[in-house]
């Protein structure tokens, strides 16, 4: 059961979600959200309210990774994984979508600038996967929440938790 106040950050993080209009396999961020991390009993309230005070300067990829990024997936900012990382990470920081997708436009990608791995997702599953674990990721490693890949996918490693992702899936 989570905290009165939790549950009020909860309906602001919700009613902002739903102001967007991307879908990936007719999934909306809200949705993701919602049964991903907000109905999740291993999302503690703290991790929650902690949300609301990441900065997107915290977001923001190192510029080596942003230039990398813009130069194999030049169009990533129109790719439905990075547009619906976006907008769960705006929903949940409070912070524009258009300000997060400028610093960090690596998000939604399968792997990441810094390893050999650095793709659009091909499948409507990966696509999932891969926003829903950008999201926790950055989260955790850039929030920094700590916890949120071991609460959402069971192992806090950010290799690991990627891989689990990718086998397991979002719920």
């Amino acid at each position: 059961m989570r905290s009165p106040a939790a549950r009020a950050a909860v309906a602001q993080m919700l009613a902002r979600a739903r102001a967007f209009d991307v879908k990936i396999a007719g999934d909306s961020p809200a949705a993701m959200l919602a049964r991903n991390i907000f109905d999740n009993p291993k999302v503690s309230d703290a991790q929650i309210l902690a949300m609301r005070s990441v900065t997107l300067d915290q977001l923001a990829s190192p510029p080596r990774d942003v230039a990398r990024t813009l130069r194999e997936v030049p169009d990533v900012r129109s790719l439905a994984s990075h547009r619906f990382t976006v907008a769960m990470l705006s929903s949940v920081t409070g912070l524009g979508a258009a300000d997060i997708s400028r610093v960090a436009p690596d998000l939604g990608l399968t792997g990441s600038p810094d390893t050999p791995l650095l793709a659009a997702p091909g499948t409507d599953r990966l696509r999932r996967s891969t926003a829903l674990h950008d999201f926790t990721d950055y989260l955790r490693r850039r929030g920094p929440i700590a916890g949120l890949n071991r609460a959402v996918w069971g192992v806090e490693d950010r290799v690991l938790s990627a891989l689990v992702s990718v086998v397991e899936g979002p719920r």
